[in-house]
């Protein structure tokens, strides 16, 4: 399966060099992949992936990931 990937803040810099007009990288995984997985392949420790959008709804590391999804992902963010 195809989903696009996206990954904010200090997560950025851990984003595929071939992204899509969007600024998506388009990655292929397994069926039957988690964000979980995504996460792990990325090298993201699961509770610092603060917020996890699923198209456009917020998600957990154990959602199942289908075709053509879109999944955002961001760090805690601070500042003053």
């Amino acid at each position: 399966m195809r989903i696009k990937l996206l990954l904010y803040a200090g997560f950025a810099g851990k984003m595929p060099a071939a992204l899509d007009a969007e600024g998506a990288a388009p990655l292929e995984l397994p069926a039957g992949a988690r964000i979980a997985d995504v996460l792990d392949r990325f090298q993201i420790p699961h509770p610092e992936a603060y917020v996890i959008l699923l198209d456009g709804r917020h998600a957990t590391p154990g959602a199942a990931l289908t075709d053509g999804a879109e999944l955002a992902i961001f760090p805690a963010i601070v500042g003053g």
